[in-house]
């Protein structure tokens, strides 16, 4: 099974993530969640997609507001893969309360219907966590239902709720070190070291090729909804510590979200297009 379909001919990821649900509402509004319309969200997810989709290697989609919508209507540009996020919600306001599942309805194989070139699951995940053997058995079945609908695995183990960012390193580490060895074809892993607390730029680099050393396969940053400088900068280090590219959401298109749809095409041409190339110089564009 291949990734071609959302990494350029020399293997790198630059990939649009538009597949936020839960998050995308609570981004909007964060006192009425629930008051913020369908056609909304697919809206929003419309116009970046048709936007970056052309400048991007692939773009990441959920079968709520984009699978189909955004898939049937041409707004994913051509010869552009899709991956389809396969989890459902409802694992915001406490990540370690149960196992992930896979969106009722939904499958593997149906995202391979759909045309998706790859899956994708975000598994909350902390080793010190009850949960952590029964989230790694979540991964390890998951994994298998892509194989037997010949979809790639996109593997996104994010941890949550350190009471000390110090911490973060050694967490995600051993996350790295559970899930790599799972097989799955990709892993988009967070910033390795806590970017409030580590600022030296070869101490940056250092713990993204510790990352690099335990990974069977390829990974890539997720930007995990901090300001796009920041991200940036993570993006920069990841890269020259191994990282085979980056798959960002909020950090890059936020404002354009929250601007009224009137004035949304503007900010997304002023503002996430101009970021948008910024990334790609990091990562191989």
């Amino acid at each position: 099974m291949s990734l071609d379909d959302v990494r350029d001919d020399a293997g790198w990821f630059r990939v649009l993530a538009v597949d936020h649900r839960d998050s995308l509402r609570v981004f909007l509004q964060p006192d009425d969640p629930d008051s913020v319309a369908t056609e909304t969200m697919t809206d929003i997810k419309r116009e970046l997609v048709r936007a970056i989709s052309p400048h991007a290697t692939g773009v990441m989609l959920e079968p709520e507001y984009s699978i189909p919508q955004l898939v049937d209507d041409g707004s994913v540009a051509p010869g552009v893969g899709f991956i389809a996020a396969l989890e459902s919600q409802g694992y915001l306001a406490d990540p370690g309360a149960q196992p992930t599942s896979v969106l009722d309805g939904w499958s593997a194989e149906q995202a391979a219907a759909a045309g998706a070139s790859a899956a994708k699951l975000l598994l909350p995940y902390r080793p010190d966590a009850e949960l952590a053997d029964t989230q790694t058995a979540v991964a390890r079945n998951v994994l298998a239902r892509c194989r037997a609908a010949g979809l790639p695995l996109v593997l996104e183990p994010l941890f949550w709720g350190l009471d000390d960012p110090a911490d973060r390193e050694g967490v995600v580490l051993a996350t790295v070190e559970r899930f790599a060895e799972l097989g799955a074809e990709l892993l988009k892993l967070p910033f390795p070291v806590d970017p409030g607390l580590v600022s030296d730029r070869r101490a940056r680099v250092a713990a993204c090729a510790r990352v690099t050393e335990r990974c069977h396969q390829p990974w890539t940053l997720l930007s995990g909804g901090g300001s796009f400088d920041s991200f940036a900068e993570q993006v920069a280090a990841a890269v020259e510590g191994g990282a085979a590219g980056f798959m960002v959401g909020r950090a890059l298109w936020g404002e354009a979200a929250r601007a009224a749809p009137a004035d949304r095409r503007t900010v997304i041409d002023d503002v996430v297009v101009p970021r948008w190339r910024h990334l790609a110089t990091l990562a191989g564009g």
